[in-house]
């Protein structure tokens, strides 16, 4: 408890001072992820919360003048490493003919590596608006055709929902629970009527929750005129 002195506090008084100190050090483990251009693995990290009782019981014992330190205690992550390594068979693909100009490629290839590598623990719920975020020109999004109030007008992300209609049919094939999805207001040409899924920020989103036992791994990217997505499982 370096730089703070401990003579002459009351026991109230001292597990106040050490209940404030243990917020300050303590810190949540993470669990391992996915290197969203490389797609190794980044081991997870334990996390530590302070010994409350075991710390003030400690000071109270001490002798005048004696240094000590906050009594830690480590806190595992749920997962492994080793759990996201044998992530490696294809629960859900699925893929969708790409045609447009530079302006909607640029949006789809940004939304695409938003999307790839993403890992969802079991339970997790998936937002694409959280993990694809705002698109904007300061984060390289251009004008390109979309959908407004049924007619096509030029916006910043046109083309991005090309990307959550490809991640839905995937994750419809991979038996994951559909949390929310919408309709174009017109059919798309890249997917049968019916089987899109349109996004706007801050408005319509498309979420789906992990209902395996194990984590899943979303890949996506644009390769030879297709936009793709494979959702990544345990066998069963």
């Amino acid at each position: 408890m370096a730089g703070e002195k401990l003579e002459g506090l009351l026991p109230g008084e001292l597990r106040l001072l050490v209940e404030n100190m243990a917020l300050k050090e303590q810190k949540l483990p993470l669990e391992p992820a996915l290197d969203k251009e490389t797609g190794e693995v980044i081991p997870e990290q334990e996390g530590c919360i302070v010994d409350i009782e075991g710390s003030v019981s400690t000071a109270l014992q001490a002798e005048e003048g004696e240094k000590l330190e906050l009594l830690m205690r480590a806190i595992p992550s749920r997962y492994s490493s080793r759990d996201l390594q044998k992530i490696t068979f294809s629960r859900g693909y699925f893929e969708t003919w790409f045609t447009g100009t530079y302006q909607r490629y640029t949006n789809v290839s940004l939304a695409c590596s938003s999307v790839n590598n993403s890992v969802l623990w079991p339970g997790q719920e998936f937002s694409f608006n959280e993990t694809v975020g705002p698109r904007t020109p300061e984060r390289g999004y251009m004008p390109a055709p979309v959908f407004l109030m049924g007619a096509s007008e030029l916006d910043y992300g046109g083309g991005v929902c090309q990307v959550s209609t490809t991640v839905f049919n995937a994750a419809e094939k991979a038996g994951l629970i559909i949390i929310e999805r919408h309709v174009h207001t017109r059919k798309v040409y890249y997917v049968a009527e019916g089987k899109d899924a349109t996004v706007s920020y801050g408005d319509l989103d498309l979420k789906f929750s992990n209902n395996t036992d194990s984590p899943l791994i979303i890949k996506a990217g644009i390769n030879r005129g297709k936009v793709w997505v494979n959702i990544l499982g345990e066998e069963d």
